[in-house]
């Protein structure tokens, strides 16, 4: 199913349920940054009501989300509810919106995209659905807030991923690997390094590409293999060895260490 099929649907369904909640409908993620796979991508989205969603609101929306499951499972459609004053101030620590994540509806926490690499991500490279232009909205995209936001996801969540793979693959027997977790672990850490040597973002694909420019040559083997993985969508019918997530668990680890080093000369 194609993007705008499956956006139609999902606008289809808000509107009937919810009529006039839903204001603005934006695309961010792999299709705005043009490396969206049938099959295999999510649809990340940013949607925006007038004002911040009530619980009212919310019981709504579980009423939309339960059919959209019903009706239209995949691809997912994940990302946050905001409201427009939420978009004209840096994201803010402890912002709770109703949000998707792999099709499930929330409200019981933080929302991970609530971040400033999102803010950019919509800001220049958003696709209209409903509602004014991006740049029209007056998004902040503050730089130095984006590589301090990647530097901490660094240095917190992908530090505990690496440590995690490195730990499992010198198990005597180590656990099965798949394709999914090995473009994931390869290509994720690229795409945060390359916004903090850049301040741009990129996809999971550019972020294969960027590697091979600038990681060292022990990781291209690695690289090349979960690029491959990532646009077949886990058909390739390869088997992910211990060995190969060894190669990529300390790629990880090079990406942490050579952003913290850039970031903080001291460390």
């Amino acid at each position: 199913m194609d993007v705008a099929t499956a956006l139609g649907t999902y606008v289809e369904i808000l509107d009937a349920t919810a009529p006039g909640l839903v204001e603005g409908l934006y695309v961010v993620g792999s299709y705005a940054l043009d490396d969206w796979v049938e099959g295999v991508s999510d649809i990340d989205v940013v949607v925006v009501t007038a004002d911040p969603a009530t619980d009212e609101d919310f019981r709504t929306l579980v009423t939309a989300h339960a059919l959209l499951a019903e009706h239209q499972p995949l691809p997912h459609i994940d990302g946050p509810y905001l409201a427009w004053g939420d978009l004209v101030v840096e994201p803010a620590t402890g912002l709770h919106r109703p949000w998707t994540l792999q099709g499930e509806l929330h409200h019981d926490g933080e929302c991970f995209e609530i971040n400033p690499v999102t803010w950019y991500t919509l800001a220049t490279y958003g696709v209209t659905v409903r509602g004014p232009r991006p740049e029209r909205i007056g998004i902040p995209t503050d730089v130095e807030a984006r590589v301090r936001w990647v530097v901490g996801n660094l240095q917190s969540y992908w530090r505990e991923t690496a440590n995690s793979v490195l730990e499992a693959v010198a198990r005597p027997t180590p656990p099965q690997w798949n394709d999914e977790l090995l473009a994931w672990c390869a290509l994720g850490p690229l795409r945060l390094h390359y916004t903090a040597f850049t301040g741009d973002v990129t996809s999971k694909r550019g972020a294969g590409q960027y590697g091979l420019q600038v990681a060292p040559a022990e990781f291209h083997g690695a690289l090349d293999a979960a690029m491959a993985a990532r646009a077949c969508g886990g058909k390739a019918g390869v088997p992910v060895t211990s060995d190969t997530m060894a190669v990529v668990g300390a790629l990880m680890d090079w990406c942490i260490r050579d952003v913290t080093a850039a970031a903080d000369p001291r460390a």
